[in-house]
């Protein structure tokens, strides 16, 4: 699997950031938000506005991945992301497609918040004869992402669902997680990465029918799943959204809101205070955040340490349990 140059990728994208006069009263924050068509993209900017409305504060949206933003922390170019625990995990302990970042120390970053689950599988187009993962085999596939390391590794996570590999497809190579479904649509690729709720698989939908495919839920698929990405659970999909047509299952994990681990405890407790009083306005801006509510914030799924702001916002709220106290206390550990 071939992955871009972190730093090669982090200094490209810095020179997209338009610089903006600053205010003695507010802030302009950097959000990671993954380029525009995907789900992530459109739940950043749900996010940013939110805060925006109800802060001094405006948040920009960054359009890149966190292979890109990721190590814009370090710099202070960025300021939040929103990214799987499972590349955030990466990132944090320099190893997959980090291995080796910032000299194996791996990057600054911290959990704010977790929020609503994400269904994620390879989707083909809706005329294809291929109706299980298992079909895949000999099949072209979108497996290398570039610098979309989530996206890679969530495809590995959905061949090894059913027993495959990369050895058993052909390898599709893409730029980003829209390119790969467009590519199926163009038909240079049998199958993708889909993100139930993502803009761009509503295109696939209308231009050549979506069907995403199920993944086995049994104990045994799902450790070979895990052994891709530890934070990949199973998830019940009823019918009904872009591509189910019937029940199948999906693979998830919370999708979550990350920052820079020296980040102000005020704006981190700004922020976290924002989204705890209005999470609910989240939904009536995109449909896919209805899930993204108090209860999900803090769980002991997280796989990379809390801010220390957060952790205090947390404990004032009575949400701060001792389980969680243990979880922070042995991620510090490793």
């Amino acid at each position: 699997m071939t992955f871009l140059n972190l730093k090669t990728a982090a200094l490209g994208a810095a020179m997209l950031i338009t610089a903006a006069p600053s205010t003695a009263t507010a802030e302009i924050l950097v959000m990671g938000g993954n380029p525009e068509g995907s789900l992530f993209y459109a739940q950043s900017q749900a996010i940013a506005s939110v805060i925006g409305q109800h802060t001094d504060d405006r948040v920009d949206v960054l359009p890149q991945s966190p292979t890109v933003f990721f190590p814009m922390f370090v710099t202070a170019e960025a300021d939040f992301g929103l990214s799987s625990p499972i590349e955030a995990d990466f990132a944090y302990r320099a190893i997959g497609p980090y291995e080796g970042a910032q000299g194996g120390e791996g990057y600054p970053v911290s959990t704010i918040m977790l929020g609503s689950p994400i269904s994620l599988s390879l989707v083909v187009r809706g005329s294809s004869d291929i109706h299980s993962l298992a079909d895949l085999e000999g099949r072209r596939v979108v497996v290398d992402y570039g610098a979309f390391a989530g996206s890679s590794i969530t495809a590995e996570a959905a061949l090894a669902n059913a027993g495959l590999g990369i050895d058993d497809i052909t390898v599709v190579s893409v730029s980003s997680y829209p390119e790969g479904v467009t590519a199926v649509i163009e038909g240079r690729a049998d199958a993708a990465v889909g993100s139930l709720g993502s803009g761009i698989l509503q295109q696939l939908n209308a231009a050549e029918g979506a069907r995403i495919l199920s993944i086995d839920p049994s104990p045994e698929a799902i450790a070979r799943s895990q052994e891709v990405g530890s934070a990949f659970v199973p998830i019940e999909v009823p019918a009904g959204p872009v591509g189910v047509d019937t029940d199948i299952h999906a693979l998830s994990y919370a999708t979550t809101l990350y920052s820079r681990s020296d980040l102000s405890e005020e704006t981190v407790t700004s922020v976290l205070d924002t989204l705890w009083e209005h999470s609910s306005q989240l939904e009536t801006i995109h449909p896919s955040l209805a899930t993204w509510t108090q209860d999900r914030f803090v769980d002991t799924a997280f796989v990379v340490p809390f801010h220390p702001a957060a952790i205090e916002f947390y404990r004032e709220k009575g949400v701060w349990t001792d389980e969680l106290e243990a979880r922070q206390a042995e991620l510090l550990a490793q």
